[in-house]
């Protein structure tokens, strides 16, 4: 009786490291949806305008974001993940940082529609995490980045709420 021994290629495992930073790159960019929601009677004050003017912040975030889930997050099933990614972040960074030194509320309203295209980074580190875990680790790495994601969408009005307090809205966005 002889025995094979079938020869298979390295299986491919994300660290817990990674997985962590996918989960945290995964909150914190769902967050950028929510963190302005509770500043806005902030950002009125600042600019000198009415509440309406400051809620199209969060209008135009909502209205960038269901443009990123129609015309980017299809780029993910196109293109190469590790490219997308990456270029995505930068330019929700980018447009954070150009936030956070808003002249007036015009170009807030206007920054905030390329922050919400970009939060659709989220939907594309899920699959990406996914992809670069093998068949036995997929279920908990996707379960960990899931979490990164709710936890984001659920601590960005708190968090952003405290450092308003502590200092400006402009440090939340």
């Amino acid at each position: 009786m002889s025995t094979t021994t079938e020869v298979t290629p390295r299986s491919k495992q994300l660290s817990r490291p990674l997985v962590f930073l996918f989960a945290l790159a995964c909150g914190i960019s769902a967050a950028n949806l929510y963190y302005a929601q509770p500043v806005l009677g902030s950002i009125a004050k600042s600019f000198h305008t009415s509440s309406g003017t400051v809620g199209l912040i969060v209008t135009f975030a909502q209205i960038g974001y269901a443009i990123g889930l129609a015309f980017i997050l299809p780029l993910g099933d196109m293109l190469p993940r590790r490219r997308l990614v990456p270029s995505v972040l930068l330019i929700t960074v980018i447009g954070l940082f150009i936030s956070a030194f808003a002249p007036d509320v015009g170009v807030l309203v206007a920054i905030t529609l390329i922050v919400g295209l970009g939060s659709v980074a989220a939907q594309l580190l899920v699959p990406m995490a996914a992809s670069l875990s093998n068949d036995h680790e997929r279920g908990r790495v996707v379960g960990m980045v899931m979490s990164g994601l709710l936890l984001g969408i659920l601590l960005a009005r708190s968090i952003s709420g405290v450092i308003a307090q502590l200092s400006s809205w402009r440090w939340c966005m």
